[in-house]
């Protein structure tokens, strides 16, 4: 899954809070340096609970 980042400010079309799509690495790595925009964590799927049937000891 690619990155995705969030706006901290107004950028161009994007407001505050919305994730940003279609730049450039360049335009990227300068929104980030200058604290515009951050990268969004990447969520991992929980792992399925274990399902205990009563037999196991």
């Amino acid at each position: 899954m690619a990155k995705q980042y969030k706006a901290l400010k107004p950028v161009g079309r994007f407001k505050k809070g919305d994730v940003i799509g279609g730049l450039s690495d360049t335009q990227i790595k300068k929104l980030l340096a200058d604290g515009v925009i951050q990268e969004v964590p990447e969520v991992k799927a929980a792992a399925p609970a274990k399902k205990t049937t009563g037999d196991e000891k």
